[in-house]
């Protein structure tokens, strides 16, 4: 559904309600007593024969079996050439159903084209304040090995239904524009396996996150930085097929991603994205400062690193490590931002580690730890308490670093892996 109308009737009076992506939008109370055309108007128009007037997503076509309904198909419209492309949904339900009035929307379903092949359809209402929407990104991510790869995408911007200020009424009063316009995009995705949590053993973990790690960087090279690295963002490689280096993981979801160019240099934002658990230091502590850096590659390196803590440290053990990280999803972002300082700043003691994991992985995270803790503090020394102006040039200097710091994080995984 894109939106949905309701009448709200009393013994008098008589208002229409609108909910969709941006919120709520109601009339004024009118008296239909006086005026009864009113609401003849407002049931003729809500009971239109017209499946588009009433909000519903007319690309979708359900089947039917003893009246009730049945997967049917989704179906894509390519822009320029008009032709449709058809996909069969496995279930009634998305696999993802986000419910929220004012957010994404986002519903992503199982379907098959008409090969058969296994993919992932997803539906979301993006803004422009956050850029671009995501198939642009996939689109720049083609032929990156590790990156989700995009097999058909639908904007609907400017059309019918496919925008909130198409879908609400012309302002008449000031407060009606006071809302965020989103519009609707349909991508279709190839399907991948389990997230990463789902692993089993030492080896399959680490060539994922390997390859996750060197997906992202060769997807910066591309000009696209994700920032959202998360569990839920690295996939295992497609179900059934033989798992090779550069396919064992796969980096997902570029819903939050940005276009960064290494030649324009480092630059300060308000933007604020990512999910809280795995977020940087700088990234929580600059969420209200003045003077905050825009997300980097090296906020992203160190959400990488809290997965290995999370995954290492929080599965197998009661660890004081794991008592910290409870801390780190906190509503607090100064606190989170403590809990995870105070857990660089200390050494990480070998033993520590839970005996799960290898000899050679549990030296892997010591040294990761003081690398990730350095590179935090290089970057801190530059920004400060972000309330005052920073060098820009300084944090470009840091930024040159990046292959030399990309090498030693992705290093340190694969000599666990070859050992």
């Amino acid at each position: 559904r894109l939106f949905v109308r309701v009448l709200v009737i009393t013994p008098w009076q008589v208002r229409i309600i609108q909910y969709d992506r941006a919120g709520a939008l109601y009339s004024h109370l009118f008296d239909y007593h006086s005026d009864p055309n009113i609401l003849i108007k407002f049931v003729v128009g809500l009971a239109s024969a017209r499946e588009a007037d009433l909000g519903l997503d007319t690309s979708i076509l359900w089947g039917t079996r003893d009246g009730r309904k049945t997967p049917g198909i989704i179906m894509t419209q390519d822009r320029i050439t008009r032709l449709w492309s058809f996909y069969r949904m496995h279930k009634v339900m998305p696999f993802i159903n986000s419910s929220g009035i004012c957010d994404r929307g986002t519903r992503m379903w199982h379907v098959s084209d008409w090969e058969g092949r296994a993919l992932v359809l997803k539906d979301a209402w993006s803004t422009e304040h956050m850029g671009p929407p995501e198939y642009v990104y996939l689109k720049k991510a083609r032929g990156v090995q590790g990156v989700q790869q995009l097999v058909d995408y639908e904007d609907r911007a400017g059309q019918f239904n496919g925008e909130i200020r198409l879908i609400r009424p012309r302002a008449t009063t000031d407060h009606l524009e006071a809302f965020t316009n989103k519009s609707f995009q349909r991508v279709v995705t190839v399907l991948y396996g389990a997230p990463i949590k789902a692993f089993t053993d030492e080896l399959t973990f680490l060539m994922a996150m390997y390859d996750a790690v060197r997906a992202h960087c060769n997807l910066l090279k591309k000009g696209v930085l994700h920032c959202d690295i998360s569990t839920g963002n690295i996939l295992f490689g497609e179900p059934g097929k033989t798992l090779r280096p550069g396919s064992c993981g796969i980096l997902i979801d570029l819903d939050y991603a940005v276009e960064y160019d290494h030649a324009a240099g480092p630059f300060m934002s308000t933007r604020a994205v990512g999910t809280a658990f795995y977020n940087s230091i700088i990234l929580l502590r600059g969420l209200y400062a003045r003077y905050k850096p825009a997300h980097d590659y090296i906020d992203d390196l160190e959400s990488f690193y809290y997965i290995l803590v999370e995954l290492i440290f929080g599965r197998f053990s009661k660890t004081e490590t794991g008592d910290c990280m409870s801390q780190w999803e906190s509503d607090d972002a100064a606190w989170a931002a403590s809990a995870k300082e105070w857990f660089l700043q200390r050494p990480l003691n070998l033993m520590d580690i839970p005996d799960f994991w290898s000899w050679e992985c549990r030296w892997m995270m010591v040294a990761m730890h003081k690398f990730i803790g350095q590179l935090v503090m290089a970057k801190r020394a530059i920004v400060g308490d972000m309330e005052s102006e920073w060098s820009l040039e300084a944090m470009a200097k840091l930024h040159e670093k990046r292959r030399w710091h990309y090498s030693i994080f992705s290093r340190m995984i694969w000599r666990v892996i070859r050992s």
